[in-house]
């Protein structure tokens, strides 16, 4: 294989690939990049670790077809520091690469490509299309509550499921809080896939490449459904991504009837700046902090006998008893943090019961609901 291709586009494309290629698995052809050039110009990179997978491709100068495979994260830390507008690779017989760039002479190691795992093409792939920025955001609605306890594998994902009330919903637990962000997509329940009808899990480091890849300046995204792995296609990438197979726990039994007594209205970004202050007198083991509300008032308070104690108000909109509850404050401010309102709303029950954050819907149809259980002080 012999290629010349611009230095800039090499280096967004492989950037693509870094999350994916595990430089410490067990198999060591998945350490590596497949690169294949076609007489048409047109140069084809892909990685997997077997359970997530990765194809994006760009345009070249195709000298010789052929193909390829590099270490992915030494190629990239080399593309990426060129200074040059393109960048020659040629192809040893010992499956090495030769790459010539301005000044720079230098020669990569590389593996027998034929050893590469073989990556389903989704050519014939039956998708349906959805908001890019409507999935960005169900993805970082949920992200961060994903369990990463292997012991729970059905938790080490989130549900992606429509529903029959035109909705789809993504849902994501740890046990310590829910997340739940849904949509209004551009297909019916009935246009939806099987597969989707009935909910399926979607590992973390899935989301996580998805999240990082997705193209923002597409305006929809295609996705389907190939036995057990849902495909996505974006732009000029493709991501298949290897289901978790099990059942996700029935998230609506965790979800508490809505007291709209309990419930206070605030401003986030203010409430979320002071509970980052306060928070610095919290126990860095527990992490704990109160939250009290009464009449227009939410006094936030934390103690910790290395640290001090600390106590601040916010003015709220709270019209209900008076009522205190201890919680983590990376789960408060994990939420506050991907709310993109001015205003949040918190029900808080008690000091036993959990706590509702809602993200209210805005006039694109999305909505986010959010649950953060109480620790004791």
């Amino acid at each position: 294989m012999k290629i010349t291709v611009d230095t800039t586009s090499l280096s967004r494309e492989l950037f693509k690939l870094q999350g994916i290629a595990n430089a410490k698995a067990t198999l060591p052809i998945v350490q590596f990049a497949l690169l294949t050039a076609t007489a048409d110009g047109q140069l084809l990179l892909q990685a997997t670790d077997l359970d997530v997978s990765l194809s994006t491709r760009i345009e070249c100068q195709t000298t010789t077809p052929g193909q390829i495979a590099l270490k992915a994260r030494e190629f990239y830390d080399v593309v990426k520091n060129l200074k040059t507008e393109t960048v020659t690779i040629n192809s040893e017989e010992n499956h090495w690469a030769n790459l010539r760039s301005g000044t720079v002479r230098a020669r990569l190691v590389g593996a027998d490509p034929a050893e590469y795992p073989r990556i389903a093409s989704a050519a014939n792939l039956q998708t349906v299309s959805l908001r890019t920025t409507a999935l960005q955001r169900m993805i970082d609605r949920t992200f961060f509550s994903v369990s990463t306890d292997e012991a729970r594998p059905n938790l080490t994902g989130a549900l992606f499921q429509a529903n029959n009330r035109g909705r789809l919903l993504m849902v994501s637990t740890d046990g310590h809080r829910l997340s739940k962000a849904e949509t209004s997509p551009g297909f019916t329940f009935d246009d939806a896939p099987r597969s989707l009808q009935t909910g399926v899990i979607v590992p973390r480091k899935g989301l996580e490449q998805l999240r990082r890849t997705l193209d923002v300046t597409e305006g929809t995204t295609l996705f389907g459904f190939e036995g057990s792995t849902i495909v996505f296609l974006y732009g000029n990438t493709t991501l298949s991504i290897r289901l978790i197979d099990g059942t996700f726990p029935n998230f609506n039994q965790v979800i508490p009837e809505e007291k709209v007594e309990r419930r206070a209205s605030m401003n986030r970004k203010e409430f979320l700046d002071r509970v980052k202050f306060v928070s610095l007198f919290s126990s860095g083991k527990t992490h704990n902090l109160r939250l009290q509300f009464e009449e227009d008032t939410c006094t936030i308070s934390a103690q910790d006998p290395d640290r001090g104690e600390c106590e601040e108000k916010v003015q709220i909109t709270y019209s209900g008893n008076l009522v205190r509850a201890g919680f983590n404050h990376r789960y408060l401010t994990d939420v506050l943090g991907v709310i993109q309102g001015e205003t949040v709303t918190v029900e808080m029950v008690d000091a036993l019961s959990p706590t509702i954050l809602r993200e209210t819907e805005g006039d694109d149809g999305d909505d986010a609901l959010f649950i953060v259980m109480p620790m004791r002080l």
